[in-house]
């Protein structure tokens, strides 16, 4: 579903409200590409309000409003393999080009089938198509 236009627009513009809602709107889909990367709780809930805070930061550069929930999401999984790089825990740049192409194919597809669904519904497909979680590992991932 995401943010209206209006709201996104507004974010852009740094409303206090406007912020909010998008950091309601997304923070569960920030949270789980976090997640994704780093098994740590702890470290993905900083790592999920340092890219929050680097989406303020840099709102300017994003032109179309329509395309928050893909800048949020980037922004989301550049924090987390920043992360990492810095913890040395991934050892070569052939992992995260690797990394990077197997995010690219499943963001294509979450771009297609966006608009057709909710926030929960599109953090299922990515968990299922992203990171072949198992339909039993979703239901207990999200409480589905």
């Amino acid at each position: 579903m995401g943010v209206s236009k209006g709201t996104a627009l507004l974010f852009l513009k740094g409303n206090k409200k406007a912020v909010e809602k998008v950091y309601l709107e997304y923070k569960n889909l920030m949270f789980f590409i976090i997640a994704s990367y780093v098994p740590n709780k702890d470290d993905c809930e900083d790592i999920l309000s340092d890219s929050f805070l680097k989406a303020m930061e840099h709102r300017e550069q994003l032109k179309d409003p329509s395309k928050i929930k893909s800048f949020l999401s980037s922004i989301a999984r550049h924090e987390a393999l920043d992360f990492l790089k810095k913890k040395r825990e991934i050892p070569s740049s052939e992992i995260i080009d690797e990394l990077y192409d197997e995010e690219e194919c499943s963001n294509g597809l979450l771009s297609l089938l966006e608009p057709h669904l909710s926030n929960k519904e599109t953090i299922v497909v990515y968990l299922k198509v992203g990171f072949s979680y198992t339909w039993a590992e979703i239901a207990e991932e999200t409480g589905i």
